[in-house]
């Protein structure tokens, strides 16, 4: 299976439709055996799929004996996949919004996210919705990589503190108007959390957990990203017991953090 019909699936099409289109496309125009033959969808199956095709509008069906088809233009069979796509996800999102919005809510602390899009999003909300001030406390150089355009658009409107553990110079101009400070072990900290300070993070004594990075937004919510094997997980805490460890180790280590007097990049 190619990526082009991959994508078409993924846009709407079953897998025949988009095999069918595919070799369509590839012939110019041509009968069912032949898109038959193209695509390798069995000919039994051709006429209906083709038939499917004409009504979406992806191909238009000749007056001939047998029946010919040629596909149309992909910019407008492309065009046409996403107007259908954008009007089911309006229905879908306004229904979705209406069962909601009659859910019942319950006042959980504690979060856990899994996935890049999910945790990339979650981080940005936060970063968003924060009032005053966020602070980010960095033990992976490849986490802030990640992180930085964010980072630098949040800091133009609100105070960012960001604390890193591996050569802050480095990232001159990259974090817009953060405060950029250079991590400092407090004495006998990293040894009570039961780790040890790497390239790749925090990690913990077991070796089952890396802790990449500790945010706290306004003091009041924390997330803390680790890394467990090939993927990643997201905590986030608020209104309990946990997050303010999470706020007394983040202003912690800010405390102890040096500041790092970074030069712009144009001087």
């Amino acid at each position: 299976m190619t990526e082009t019909i991959r994508h078409l699936m993924r846009l709407g099409l079953s897998e025949y439709e988009a095999r069918a289109y595919v070799a369509t496309v590839a012939l110019g125009e041509g009968t069912v055996k032949e898109i038959s033959q193209e695509s390798g969808v069995p000919r039994s199956r051709t006429y209906d799929i083709m038939e499917r095709l004409a009504k979406k509008g992806f191909v238009e069906m000749g007056n001939t004996s047998p029946i010919c088809y040629r596909a149309h233009d992909p910019a407008i069979a492309s065009k046409r996949l996403m107007e259908d796509i954008t009007r089911a996800n309006e229905k879908i999102l306004k229904e979705l919004q209406d069962i909601g919005n009659k859910a019942e809510r319950r006042d959980n602390p504690i979060w856990t996210l899994t996935g890049a899009w999910a945790i990339e999003h979650k981080l940005e909300d936060l970063m968003d919705a924060a009032r005053r001030e966020v602070s980010v406390v960095f033990f992976s150089r490849r986490s802030l990589l990640q992180y930085a355009k964010l980072i630098a658009r949040i800091s133009e409107s609100k105070d960012v503190t960001v604390v890193l553990s591996h050569q802050p110079e480095s990232f001159a101009g990259l974090l817009g108007n953060s405060r950029v400070m250079r991590l400092r072990p407090i004495a006998g900290f990293i040894t009570e959390m039961e780790g040890m300070l790497c390239d790749r993070g925090f990690v913990t004594n077991d070796g089952q957990y890396c802790i990449e990075m500790i945010m706290l937004a306004d003091k009041e919510t924390t997330l803390i990203l680790t890394r467990e094997g090939e993927g990643h997980r997201a905590i986030i805490i608020t209104g309990t017991v946990l997050n303010i460890f999470g706020h007394d180790t983040v202003e912690k280590l800010v405390q102890s953090a040096e500041e790092v007097h970074v030069r712009p990049l144009d001087e």
